[in-house]
């Protein structure tokens, strides 16, 4: 009887156990399902798990919305140029696509910053509301002065909300696939571009300029609102005592890196924006031009994605350095030697697939380099230059083209991008050198042969 009574004493206490375990795991299970704007309560989770490509997709999808802007401007420029405003001069007109990227990029010294101290989650809602919020108020737009503060100012700065968070998340969910996921992130920019300039031009054409606007708004609030529910961190975020990561400023890789965006910035845009112009001057139409930028726009996409893979493979700043030799060995002689539009296809396909690699590879470099936690205010003080890249590259091929050029030839605009990007690999092979050095020095090895240094992974 007394064994008896010990095995139902033992059982009850086991089924009480049970019950007390499953409670808890209910409990946990219902915390990680849950959504909070307080990303100090997400579960941590390991590097390189599946649920990382959740967050990843969702980058993915917000950066359609977040360049679909610039990529698409294109379209709202020429109907600005030659129907809304006609007498408006094309420079003034220009600025709205121009301060768009410009803060976009340049306010991330600030938004990446927020992104750290915020939360991811809550600043990319801020993004949301200021990006919807800057379409309606364009579409009420009558003067150019308010679509530049609108269209212009206002949505650049809430595409740097968007951007500051989504810069920062498929880095730090992966170690083995890092750039891979970097790379299909960042494709999204492209994707859009395929989409978003056809989707615009198509609501321009039936229901006018005004309801295009009002049309992609709507979208924006709708889409980024659910993805960026999913903008979840990989670990909860580090208490800061100060707003900026001043320390990063010390160190030699962060000028570098901030060096390298800013010159390849300045002469990365040139063709994207005039080899429409280049084809009409070969007698091709507007709708060639169009063509040549889908095809650029495939081509980023498809090479964005596989950067990320070689950059796993072979190294990020290698991979970089071989890309940004690479572009100017395609941009220079294929754009300045064409004659027909033939050529142009070719040299955007490559250009595409080759140029954009420093958009996939810079977050996953700082992510390498510096301390995950402080991503994207790292970042965010890196895109400042980045945005005064674009803002110098822009004007300054502008007038190259319309004193130097004449309007008729692209030459000199040509040697202008190309010596940019050419500078940006030698910092990159300056920063390839400091690196190397500075993790054979901190490992304790002995001074590298030449043939050693060359084939570091980097």
């Amino acid at each position: 009887m007394a064994t008896s009574s010990t095995s139902s004493t033992n059982n009850v206490s086991m089924k009480s156990s049970d019950k007390v375990d499953s409670k808890e795991l209910t409990e946990d299970e219902h915390k990680e399902s849950t959504v909070s704007l307080d990303e100090s309560q997400n579960p941590v989770r390991p590097a390189d798990c599946a649920f990382g490509w959740i967050p990843t997709l969702a980058v993915m999808v917000n950066y359609m919305f977040i360049f679909g802007a610039s990529n698409s401007y294109g379209v709202f420029s020429t109907y600005y140029l030659n129907i809304k405003f006609p007498n408006t001069p094309a420079t003034t007109l220009s600025w709205i696509g121009t301060l768009i990227t410009t803060l976009m990029l340049g306010c991330n010294i600030v938004t990446g910053a927020l992104a750290d101290r915020l939360g991811y989650r809550l600043t990319a809602y801020i993004g949301t509301v200021l990006c919807t919020a800057a379409y309606i108020l364009a579409s009420f737009s009558n003067q150019v002065w308010q679509l530049i503060l609108t269209q212009g100012v206002l949505f650049g700065i809430g595409a740097s909300f968007l951007l500051a968070p989504s810069i920062s998340i498929p880095p730090q969910w992966f170690e083995k696939h890092k750039g891979l996921a970097s790379g299909i992130a960042v494709a999204g920019s492209s994707f859009g571009g395929l989409w978003f300039t056809a989707a615009t031009q198509a609501i321009i054409d039936n229901l006018g300029d005004k309801w295009a606007l009002r049309i992609l708004g709507i979208l924006t609030f709708a889409v980024t609102s659910v993805m960026n529910l999913m903008y979840f961190r990989r670990v909860p975020p580090k208490p800061r005592k100060h707003l900026f990561e001043f320390g990063a400023a010390k160190r030699l890789t962060f000028w570098l890196i901030s060096l390298e965006t800013f010159t390849m910035y300045t002469g990365y845009w040139a063709l994207t924006f005039y080899v429409g112009t280049t084809a009409r001057l070969f007698g091709g139409s507007i709708q060639d031009g169009s063509n040549l930028l889908l095809v650029l726009n495939a081509g980023s996409a498809v090479g964005r994605i596989l950067a990320g893979v070689v950059a796993d493979r072979f190294g990020n700043i290698n991979t970089l350095l071989v890309s940004l030799i690479l572009t100017v060995v395609i941009e220079m002689p294929l754009w300045m030697k064409a004659t027909s539009i033939a050529p142009l296809y070719v040299l955007c396909a490559l250009y595409g697939m080759v140029s954009p690699t420093f958009i996939s590879v810079n977050p996953v470099i700082v992510a390498t380099q510096f301390d995950p936690s402080m991503l994207a205010s790292v970042m965010g003080m890196a895109n400042l230059f980045s945005g005064i890249g674009v803002l110098t590259g822009n004007l300054s091929q502008g007038a190259i083209f319309d004193k130097y050029d004449k309007r008729k030839q692209f030459t000199n605009t040509i040697i202008f991008s190309g010596m940019f990007i050419l500078f940006a690999s030698l910092v990159t092979f300056a920063m390839r050198t400091h690196v190397v050095r500075r993790t054979n020095r901190g490992a304790g090895g002995a001074k590298l042969t030449l043939k050693e240094y060359f084939l570091q992974k980097v």
